[in-house]
């Protein structure tokens, strides 16, 4: 920056150092400020502000001098002063901010903001506006330090300004804004080797890319990103940026690489500054010394290093140690050894914080609210934790064993929340079902090809002839046998009113029904069999039915069951049509039973031999059966269960029992498990779906929002830089509608002239004419100068999707040309003769509407859009299908 007595000498004369004999002490101090020796500058401006103390010459040359000595103190003291006799000076105010952040000067930051509110000396107050944002980023107020740069104009050039990308990529970061800040990281490029700040930066960047795709801390993340953090991050710790040391000592502390600790070892021995408390934590977290490492933290924090706070806060965040974030908390208030306190955690970690004490309650799903709200450099955190309560309601099996109930409570009120929140009615619906099921007992379905023997196995389990047996085919629909205390069965009639019936007529009605052309919609069998308490049955029609609506009933029945048993038809076991339908159910993970039916067609051998076939086919067809496939008679099976002991003898039920009792009714509990989280995770899987298309469009539109924000900052800085000339051009396009305004005010052209100046009714006509022809027509040439300025200068940079939105500034918004009609309707009050502007140049009401128009464009830029809800339903529906997609012994 140039010196400041280089640029009053411009404007200051010297008369008054002349008349006093102070042009050689001048001449000297400039003279040792040009040999590098300020020291004696800084005489020879104290010698003449000892003669003059008001020279703005004097004063200027004396901080000048000073600032170049390293006495910041005096560099205060002497442009405070000055800043009285130039308050018009924007580089004045800069230099003095600079100066008062040095010393802690507690007017430092109104000295900026004076210095950024000059727009007549862009360079001083652009510099102004980025030490702002830098004052706010570092206060921990990426908001507010947005608005800073928001403040600063478009280059003139399609050159993007670096300074401004590095701090929006820095402020998008800090508020967890990935998308913004890769848009901000992409202006940036490949730093050069002296830029520390913007390799910090990108560091950042990669590692909170990588975490959020992984959802993992840095201990986890891929070496290639790491690696490429920690080139970054050393550049930028050698060159000695802020933050440096922090992000490197926290990738070390989440290493277990040998190498890269080594590494970095090497860089901080040749600093010196291996015993600092921030290193010597670092090392010992990646050295398994957890205890080593909060100690030496604790002894920086009781020293008043700041910076071991900060160390200790960012390896909290990248080790996930709760216990760490916790001592933090505890210095925070004040409860540390020695009364040393540490910087209170930012919201975002107090909200983590909160959120994993509830978590540790049992409080899951307050928790999984509080990690809504946790956005910036908690996200990765959070999603961990997120992650880990999900996870934490489904228990996995453990060696092969039955799974522990999840906490079905908590599992369908986070999916009803999340179907309720995307309005999807039918995954509502689902759940609640889900709900009702919970409470039911176990459904197996009986299914196979048509004439296998389902009903008639299903009576014999029953022990009762319940089943509709002997109609071709048999089963049209399901029969869904529970429990009752009283026999009966109700048949469902689509469209018609259900029947009620005894068993012994069920037959009789269906076929009747069926002659009738009635459709059957469902058949519910109720008998008071103990059996049915536990184990409810699904009668399927066949597979290969003719009636294609069998098939498909056959099918339902899948989402229904909680197991299937399968029989096969012994005698042509395993067809290829039964194998894909097997390894249909087996792909949607139903467990299946496969039983042979009619063994008794088969002499013993054959038999053998049969079951060695299925036994094969399954195995080739990688479908597994509960217990190894049985033979048996369902015909004899049922004479058997009526009462024919022989018939029972020779149809193989007893094996037959023993596994349903065994495989099955024993075992209800853990197939009812099995079952509902298949079922709660096929609504999961289709709400995280849903949820992450609503989220993409959110992204898209937030994306859409920030683009048209950045074309209206655009278009008002063109605007105000670019007023005087586009008011010119504007004036002469305004011909035609001046004309339109010249005819509208001929009747009252021949009235007196006080008459028009004082008679409220013409006034009152004249105002609306001139701001009904003129006020549309200066908006929209306005809106069209904007539209040319923004395309002119940022084209080749917007490319295809600049034609898309090319209309963005084409008509002017309703606020704008609000600001222009207000400008107007201004003009024609205070004007003595309004009539008269009809007729003659209004440049300068033009300029002024311009920068209305322009202060319209920013409030619209500026205007606060909420962040969209759906991050955080798509975050939570991703971890609840996560949950159940986790391998089953994980």
């Amino acid at each position: 920056m140039a010196r400041l007595v280089e640029a009053l000498n411009r404007f200051f004369g010297r008369v008054e150092i002349l008349a006093l004999g102070l042009e050689n002490e001048r001449s000297a101090a400039e003279a040792a400020l040009a040999r590098g020796m300020p020291l004696d500058a800084r005489e020879h401006a104290r010698s003449i502000l000892s003669v003059l103390p008001d020279s703005a010459v004097g004063l200027a040359l004396w901080a000048d001098a000073a600032e170049e000595a390293w006495l910041d103190e005096e560099v205060v003291t002497a442009l405070a002063d000055l800043s009285k006799r130039v308050p018009w000076r924007a580089d004045v105010w800069l230099r003095l901010g600079r100066a008062g952040q040095r010393t802690g000067w507690g007017g430092a930051r109104d000295a900026l903001e004076r210095a950024a509110s000059a727009p007549e000396e862009r360079d001083a107050a652009r510099l102004a506006l980025l030490d702002l944002c830098d004052l706010d980023l570092a206060a921990g107020d990426p908001a507010r330090a947005q608005r800073w740069l928001d403040r600063i104009p478009a280059p003139l050039s399609t050159v993007p300004d670096r300074d401004v990308a590095l701090r929006r990529a820095a402020c998008a970061l800090a508020q967890g804004d990935l998308d913004g800040a890769r848009a901000a990281a992409e202006i940036l490029g490949e730093p050069a080797a002296i830029e520390g700040r913007a390799a910090l930066v990108l560091a950042q960047l990669a590692l909170a890319e990588a975490s959020a795709a992984a959802g993992a801390s840095a201990a986890a993340l891929p070496p290639a990103v790491v690696s490429r953090a920690l080139d970054l991050g050393l550049r930028a710790l050698v060159l000695d940026v802020p933050g440096a040391a922090e992000l490197c000592a926290a990738l070390v502390a989440a290493s277990r690489d040998v190498l890269v600790v080594d590494r970095v070892r090497r860089v901080v021995r040749a600093a010196g500054a291996l015993d600092e408390p921030t290193w010597a934590a670092a090392f010992a977290f990646a050295e398994g010394r957890r205890d080593d490492a909060r100690r030496a933290l604790a002894r920086g924090l009781s020293a008043g290093d700041r910076a071991a706070a900060a160390a200790l806060l960012r390896m909290a965040v990248e080790t996930r140690d709760l216990g760490a974030l916790d001592a933090l908390a505890a210095r925070a208030a004040g409860e540390g050894a020695g009364g040393a306190t540490a910087p209170p955690l930012p919201p975002d970690l107090v909200r983590l914080r909160g959120a994993a004490a509830m978590a540790s309650e049992g409080q899951g799903s307050g928790a999984l609210d509080a990690l809504d709200a946790v956005t910036g450099e908690g996200a990765a955190w959070a999603e961990d934790l997120r992650r880990s309560i999900v996870r934490g309601w489904i228990p996995p099996a453990e060696g092969g064993a039955a799974p522990r109930p999840a906490a079905w409570g908590d599992v369908l009120r986070e999916l009803a929340r999340t179907a309720k929140l995307l309005d999807r009615l039918d995954l509502l619906a689902a759940t609640e079902a889900l709900a009702v099921e919970r409470e039911r007992p176990l459904r197996a379905a009986v299914v196979g090809e048509f004439n296998a023997g389902k009903s008639t196995f299903l009576n014999a389990l029953l022990g009762e002839d319940v089943a509709p047996t002997g109609v071709l085919p048999t089963t049209a629909t399901l029969h869904w046998v529970a429990w009752a205390p009283d026999p009966f069965a109700r048949i469902v009639v689509r469209g018609g009113q259900d029947r009620v019936v005894p068993h012994a007529a069920l037959k009789d009605t269906l076929r009747a029904l069926a002659a009738a052309g009635d459709k059957v919609a469902r058949v519910f069998i109720y008998a008071p069999i103990e059996r049915l308490k536990r184990v409810e049955i699904l009668d399927t029609p066949g597979f290969n039915a003719p009636d294609p609506d069998h098939i498909a009933e056959a099918r339902r029945a899948f989402d229904e069951a909680h197991v299937a048993l399968w029989l096969l038809d012994a005698p042509q076991a395993m067809k290829e049509s039964e194998r894909r339908v097997l390894s249909e159910i087996s792909a949607l993970g139903v467990p299946v039973q496969i039983l042979a039916n009619k063994a008794d067609r088969l002499k013993p051998d054959a038999l053998e031999t049969v079951l060695a076939h299925v036994r094969d086919s399954l195995a080739a067809s990688a479908i597994a059966s509960l217990a190894p496939p049985i033979a048996f008679s369902a015909r004899l099976s049922l004479k058997g269960r009526l009462g024919d002991e022989a018939a029972l003898a020779a149809s193989g039920w007893a094996e037959v029992e023993a596994l349903f009792a065994e495989q099955i009714v024993d075992a209800s509990d853990a197939l009812r498990e099995r079952a509902l989280r298949r079922k709660a995770g096929r609504i999961a899987a289709e709400l995280a779906q849903a949820a992450s298309a609503r989220a993409a469009e959110d992204r898209e539109a937030v994306r859409r929002a920030r683009a048209e924000a950045d074309r209206l900052r655009a278009a008002a800085a063109y605007l105000r830089r670019e007023r005087r000339a586009l008011a010119a051009a504007i004036d002469k396009a305004l011909e035609p509608a001046r004309r339109e305004l010249a005819a509208d005010l001929r009747p009252i052209a021949a009235l007196p002239e006080e008459r028009k100046r004082t008679d409220a009714g013409v006034r009152a006509y004249v105002q609306e004419r001139l701001v009904a022809r003129l006020s549309w027509p200066l908006s929209v040439e306005i809106a069209r100068a904007a539209r040319a300025g923004v395309d002119a200068g940022g084209r080749a940079a917007r490319g295809a999707e600049g034609a898309d939105e090319q209309g963005a500034h084409g008509e002017p918004s309703p606020r704008a040309a609000a600001h222009v009609r207000a400008v107007l309707m201004g003009m024609v009050a205070v004007h003595d003769a309004p009539d008269e502007l009809a007729a003659r140049s209004i440049e300068g009401v033009i300029e002024a509407a311009i920068d209305a128009f322009a202060m319209a464009l920013t409030a619209e830029a500026e205007a606060p859009a909420p962040p969209p809800a759906s991050a955080a339903i798509e975050q939570r529906a991703l971890a609840l299908r996560a949950a159940f997609e986790a391998p089953a012994d994980a």
